[in-house]
């Protein structure tokens, strides 16, 4: 399973894990696209060499490992459908390939240099392949992608729990009984609505809903992840150790983030570890009604959703009252106050209201980062502050770009 150039339209989601690792419905893209392939033996992980360490800790797979012979490629942005698989059926070397993209293939990996894969490689390597059409739309194009189809995976991707918990008799259920699946070592509270008529609500063990909470499906709540009488729209995946509180719609929210307070955040995707505070308050929608353009790489790209959000990278810390507009990207580690009308580059303290952009010091990001891990009994590990510190340095001139300068804040934003 590799990488290739189009990464870049999940903005700072990647620049940590690699893009199979991203969440979508329930799971991993990895562990979605592995289940569409069902004679799958030895996986193995390509792409940039720098995630080499966190791929293999996370997956327990081998990366970047030269292959011989015959071996079946998967894009890391092929989406898990069951068309994805159809070309396999022949048994010699073949090739689906859309936009330049490798889609999926089976090829002698003899050619292939492990890593990122890049369109001028894939068109050498495939030229004595049999051409095959790949499904439609066959790869995700970025962060907006999955926000939109995440509903559709949520509902596809969920399986009852073999000892499912007894609601209390407060708790209300619309829709059908069937489309609740609650954990048996999941805690709900009375006076809680689950309004499961539009698709499966599903809540993982460990998890715990607060009363006066409406959540709608479809929708799923990770393990150990925390609802504080929160209003839950359809579509909604909240990954393990979560605390969310305020209104969530049709968005992805990343393992171990906080927005435990009042604000809405809708059409988002928010990375791991991320602080939203008190009142924060995400764009979904412009006033012209037009559809929302991210920036990728540069350049205005047409999601083609009227409605999307921006895209949170990892550790990034967002103050009380902060706002945000519409599709714009607020960058790995950095931290924002006021509103952020632009995308903010990673490792930067933006002040919406001065407008200024400064550079923030590394060693108080990774001292920031530890704290919040240490709050989850968890550890920074060596080789997690190893790739902090190479994001870092390899975001310098995203910050350059942007004007953010070096010098120092002056004060320190409140957060909750």
């Amino acid at each position: 399973m590799f990488e290739d150039e189009g990464i870049a339209g999940f903005g700072p989601l990647v620049r940590l894990r690699h893009a199979s690792l991203l969440r979508w419905g329930v799971k991993t893209l990895l562990a979605a696209l592995l289940e569409r392939i069902p004679d799958a033996r030895e996986p193995i992980l390509w792409g940039r060499p720098e995630l080499a360490t966190l791929s293999r800790d996370a997956t327990g797979m081998q990366y970047n490992e030269k292959v011989r012979g015959p071996a079946f490629f998967v894009n890391a942005r092929a989406r898990p459908t069951r068309g994805l698989v159809s070309p396999a059926s022949s048994s010699g070397p073949f090739a689906a390939v859309a936009g330049g993209a490798l889609v999926a293939a089976r090829l002698d990996a003899a050619p292939f240099r492990p890593g990122v894969l890049t369109k001028g490689a894939v068109s050498q390597a495939v030229k004595q392949a049999e051409k095959v059409a790949p499904p439609q739309d066959p790869l995700f194009s970025g962060y907006w992608d999955l926000v939109e189809s995440n509903g559709l995976a949520i509902a596809e991707q969920s399986k009852r729990f073999e000892e499912p918990l007894a609601l209390p008799r407060e708790a209300e259920v619309r829709g059908p009984a069937t489309n609740l699946m609650v954990e048996g070592t999941a805690e709900v509270e009375g006076k809680t609505t689950f309004d499961a008529r539009l698709g499966p609500i599903v809540i993982d063990r460990g998890a715990s809903v607060e009363s006066f909470s409406r959540i709608m499906g479809p929708c799923y709540i990770g393990p150990r992840t925390k609802v504080y009488s929160a209003l839950i729209g359809g579509g909604t995946s909240v990954f393990e150790g979560c605390k969310v509180g305020g209104q969530v719609e049709n968005s992805i929210i990343m393992p171990y983030t906080n927005k435990a307070h009042h604000g809405y955040v809708g059409d988002s995707y928010i990375g791991s570890w991320v602080n939203l505070g008190a009142g924060c308050t995400f764009s979904n929608l412009k006033n012209t009604y037009g559809t929302v353009r991210p920036t990728v790489a540069g350049e205005r790209v047409d999601s083609g959703m009227v409605k999307l959000g921006p895209v949170v990278g990892d550790m990034a810390k967002l103050s009380i009252g902060a706002l945000v507009h519409a599709g714009r990207s607020v960058g790995t580690g950095s931290h924002v106050s006021g509103l952020a009308s632009s995308d903010v580059p990673s490792f930067t303290y933006f002040d919406g209201v001065a407008g200024r952009k400064v550079e923030l010091v590394l060693e108080s990001v990774l001292e920031t980062q530890r704290r919040m891990m240490e709050r989850r009994g968890l550890v920074l590990s060596r080789e997690e502050e190893a790739a902090i510190r190479g994001a870092f340095a390899d975001t310098s001139q995203e910050r350059k770009r942007a004007g953010a300068r070096k010098g120092k804040i002056g004060w320190t934003a409140a957060s909750s």
